[in-house]
């Protein structure tokens, strides 16, 4: 009974420790307030400016954070950083996914089943409010992404100044 007792007590460091390690992190401080920052703006309405018209968006529900999407925004922000390159597709030299794989692949590589996705990518930017400006400016549909209703679930990420926001629909 001892030796038992011993040796299941031998274990529970490595059982510990793997169930720190499937634990989801929370968001960084940072990436909740442009979470917030971001269903202020649905919750809104705003006018978008792709291919340079104005286009009125109507106010749309909140985005819930994800932890499925989080998990493949902050890898997808980890991959860009690591290879210093900008991209919706997984650049060489990414140590997470493998080159070449869009969001698509890598949202249904972390378990989310999206019926629907998008994804904004931003660089260069240091505050939550400075990349929300440069989606709200942009002239790529980074706007009207943000704008989408049909979009119900975000995930978001951050490394360096390669920031990530896939928003996606359940299936």
């Amino acid at each position: 009974m001892r030796l038992a007792m011993r040796r299941a007590l031998a274990f529970l460091p490595l059982l510990l420790v793997l169930a720190a390690c499937s634990q989801p992190k929370p968001l960084a401080p940072e990436l909740v307030e442009l979470l917030e920052r971001i269903n202020q703006v649905r919750a809104a309405g705003v006018t978008c400016h792709k291919d340079g018209a104005d286009n009125d968006m109507p106010p749309v529900g909140p985005l819930r954070a994800n932890t499925q999407l989080n998990w493949a925004a902050q890898r997808h922000a980890e991959d860009m950083d690591a290879a210093d390159q900008l991209s919706h597709t997984t650049p060489v030299g990414a140590v997470h996914f493998g080159p070449g794989t869009d969001p698509g692949e890598r949202i249904a590589q972390s378990g989310y089943l999206a019926a629907a996705w998008g994804e904004n990518i931003a660089w260069g930017y240091t505050t939550a409010e400075e990349v929300l400006n440069g989606w709200l400016a942009s002239t790529a549909g980074h706007c009207e992404g943000l704008m989408n209703g049909n979009y119900q679930d975000a995930g978001l990420g951050r490394s360096g100044n390669y920031w990530v926001l896939d928003m996606a629909r359940p299936q």
